[in-house]
């Protein structure tokens, strides 16, 4: 064993008083989801730890890491991030959130390059040449700072982690921006998904979605007490390899297109004509496009139509077929949206939604 993977047994994770729940954690999945598509893209060979020494940890490479980058995931409603809220003292050792970050350093030595603090929002600093952080600041090197910057910040080590210190703050800390904002993130999440399958027809990106998100917050929630480095691999982590396994799996998934010729023959027994029945597959191939865009309107009628689903979950389960579901679903929509939507949109998406439904 490496000196890191001894660490990430014998180090003591942070204490958690029960399931990781709300909108904060549910931020931080999706921060951490980016991020590893984010390295994915890249072609980096990593591997994901959630909520266990910090919000996130990548390890590089995967299976026998040497390499360690820690993440503080923080959402921000408004305004920007400045040097003295970093650096603000509250009782909990280490005092601040730049103690936070530098702990990492102590505890597991050489191997960590990188304390990140990862935000939505902007960054309030000011840089060596006296120009001012803003929003087309995505990443910013503790370096780059400004002097009376980096004295603020060694100030506030200083109380818990007294000069000298080794590594110094330059050659390990880094402020970066995540385009996954505080709100509305799972529309972010699923057009990343979408690139990362390179928009191949029939994925069904709302399953993989909520697969990864779900995988994502039970390996986050995990206590078990991991005393060897396949349990922290098992419990509470994500490889670059299982992501690309859940992604291939989510393309070998059946879509509703793949299963067109049964959907076909329920809806010839109805006694739909041919042209009928050639209008209503065209139109689930435009809601399926404009839904993979996450065209506005597209994205409404499939809300709408989950929550018409879940009034009648239990009756639509027992329903031997997918037309008579579908007219379960159709009943309990609001009278307005019935207006406003072409009943043939209105159909496929009660056909894709419930289909995917069904086959997860």
């Amino acid at each position: 064993m490496t000196a890191l993977t001894t660490a990430l047994v014998t180090a003591t994770p942070r204490e958690k008083a029960g399931s990781r729940t709300g909108s904060r954690y549910a931020f931080q999945a999706h921060v951490s989801l980016a991020k590893m598509l984010e390295l994915r893209k890249s072609g980096a060979d990593f591997r994901a730890i959630f909520d266990h020494f910090d919000d996130l940890a990548i390890l590089i490479p995967s299976n026998c890491p040497a390499q360690v980058e820690f993440f503080q995931i923080k959402g921000k409603q408004q305004g920007s991030w400045t040097a003295a809220r970093l650096c603000k003292a509250e009782d909990e050792v280490p005092r601040t959130i730049v103690g936070k970050m530098y702990h990492h350093t102590q505890t597991f030595g050489p191997p960590v390059v990188g304390c990140v603090f990862l935000t939505n929002a902007s960054f309030g600093f000011t840089l060596a040449d006296g120009t001012k952080t803003g929003i087309d600041h995505t990443k910013i090197l503790y370096g780059s700072l400004a002097s009376e910057e980096k004295g603020r910040f060694a100030a506030a080590l200083e109380v818990d982690f007294p000069s000298p210190r080794s590594p110094t703050e330059d050659e390990i800390f880094s402020f970066e921006r995540t385009i996954v904002p505080i709100t509305g993130y799972d529309l972010v999440l699923k057009g990343l998904l979408v690139d990362a399958v390179e928009n191949k027809e029939g994925v069904v990106v709302a399953a993989l979605y909520r697969t990864l998100i779900q995988d994502i917050t039970s390996r986050a929630n995990d206590t078990t007490v991991c005393t060897s480095l396949l349990d922290v691999f098992t419990h509470k982590s994500l490889g670059c390899e299982e992501l690309d396994q859940i992604l291939a799996a989510a393309e070998k998934r059946r879509g509703i297109l793949d299963a067109w010729p049964t959907v076909d023959e329920e809806l010839k027994d109805a006694g739909r004509t041919p042209m009928e029945r050639i209008r209503g597959q065209t139109a689930v191939i435009n809601y399926l496009r404009d839904r993979s865009t996450r065209k506005h309107e597209v994205e409404v009628l499939a809300a709408e139509v989950h929550s018409a689903f879940q009034q009648v979950s239990a009756s639509v389960l027992s329903c031997d077929n997918l037309l008579t579901a579908a007219d379960l679903v159709k009943t309990n929509l609001p009278t307005s949206l019935i207006s406003r939507y072409e009943q043939l949109t209105i159909e496929a998406a009660i056909l894709v939604e419930l289909y995917e439904s069904f086959n997860g």
